[in-house]
């Protein structure tokens, strides 16, 4: 996938999950068709197992599973 498809596609998961009002993590599926990007819906509970997605996505950027749960939980106690 080129990289400006790519980018506009974390703009765009950023804008639902902003407009949506969602805090901590969210996972925006879409359907990509040639230079279309159609969103589907946004999930506020992704799965989190090491097979799910968001930890396959966080994995793709460098993060590991263990890293990635170590995140969340720092997230959510800087909130406190």
């Amino acid at each position: 996938m080129e990289k400006e498809i790519i980018e506009k596609i974390q703009a765009i998961a950023l804008k639902a999950h902003t407009i949506l009002g969602c805090s901590g993590m969210s996972r925006t599926d879409m359907i990509v068709s040639d230079d279309d990007i159609y969103v589907l819906e946004t999930n506020t509970i992704p799965g989190m197992t090491p097979t799910s997605l968001l930890p396959q996505e966080a994995l793709f950027e460098g993060i590991s599973f263990p890293r990635l749960l170590d995140m969340i939980i720092e997230s959510v106690l800087r909130k406190k």
